[in-house]
């Protein structure tokens, strides 16, 4: 199995497979994609815009087999089911890391930076998009004048998870956005993930051009083993 076959239909490779990204995609810069230079976010860290140029792929570096741990979980003396895990017990684990090349003109990589929000726009011909690892990150789209973007900001302050973190990172987010014009009260939407929405847990992001030029984004989440046993969740949040 592929990340062409992911593309093809995501959800249903979902399904039978829990699947992680790795890399942070600055091995992409020069070959397949110009980074601007950074500029101060008053948020926190800096902004970091990146243009595609040449074609990106994924690629698949990890696999293994069938999964051997159980579907019920115990946390305080109350025993969980993980339903994706009851659904269909035995995913396959695999994992992908962005390269130069392949024969994907349409798909775009967003890179991350560790302490930045990073961000480009899903422009030309691009019809499917990809961001991750998410640990705790903030993952956010938006549409101006035309066009859509795509953010990713990390900051690991602040209380890592807490509340206060994401609020930073939304507003390093608009920080960025207003780079290219955005206006801060621009209908932002916000990736929220993990059990409660508390962001925990590791996961990645992709969205994919539908009729018509919407665009749906979804998250792929690998709960917490002490809360869910490491099932996974797949759902929608945003369609623009």
């Amino acid at each position: 199995m592929s990340f062409q076959a992911f593309m093809n239909d995501p959800k249903g490779y979902c399904m039978i497979h829990e699947m992680q990204l790795n890399g942070s995609g600055a091995n992409l810069v020069p070959a397949a994609m110009t980074r601007a230079a950074p500029v101060a976010n008053a948020a926190h860290g800096t902004s970091i815009q990146f243009t595609h140029n040449a074609n990106v792929e994924m690629t698949m570096n990890v696999q293994a087999g069938a999964k051997t741990s159980h579907a019920n979980t115990t946390v305080g003396g109350v025993t969980r089911i993980a339903l994706s895990k009851v659904r269909l017990a035995n995913k396959r684990q695999v994992t992908y890391v962005p390269a130069v090349g392949g024969a994907f003109p349409n798909l775009r990589i967003l890179p991350w930076s560790g302490t930045d929000v990073t961000f480009m726009q899903l422009n030309g011909g691009a019809n499917f998009a990809v961001t991750g690892p998410l640990t705790g990150c903030t993952v956010s789209v938006v549409r101006h004048a035309g066009g859509l973007w795509f953010f990713h900001a990390n900051f690991a302050g602040g209380g890592g998870m807490a509340a206060i973190n994401h609020a930073t990172k939304r507003q390093m987010i608009q920080n960025a956005g207003a780079i290219v014009g955005i206006p801060l009260a621009a209908n932002y939407f916000y990736c929220e993930y993990g059990p409660g929405h508390t962001y925990n847990g590791l996961g990645f992001v992709w969205g994919r051009a539908r009729a018509g030029g919407v665009w749906k984004f979804y998250v792929h989440s690998i709960e917490p083993a002490a809360i869910l046993g490491n099932a996974t969740d797949d759902s929608k949040w945003a369609e623009l």
